[in-house]
């Protein structure tokens, strides 16, 4: 029987202080990141992609099980 947990990243707007729901989960913190960046365009009309901004985000990442 197989005993590792698998882990994951999450990081949602609320960490943002936006008012929106939106909470993604993914393996990796690229994959996390990308579809963060997606959601921050699409929705609230957010396209930068600066090094400021990804450290941001990176910094508010949160590790879950």
């Amino acid at each position: 029987m197989d005993t590792e947990r698998k882990g994951y990243k999450e990081l949602s707007c609320r960490d943002f202080r936006q008012d929106c729901d939106f909470t993604v989960r993914a393996a990796s913190e690229d994959e996390l990141l990308n579809r963060c960046r997606e959601h921050a365009c699409s929705v609230h009309g957010k396209c930068s992609d600066s090094p400021g901004i990804r450290e941001k985000m990176k910094s508010r990442i949160k590790a879950v099980v």
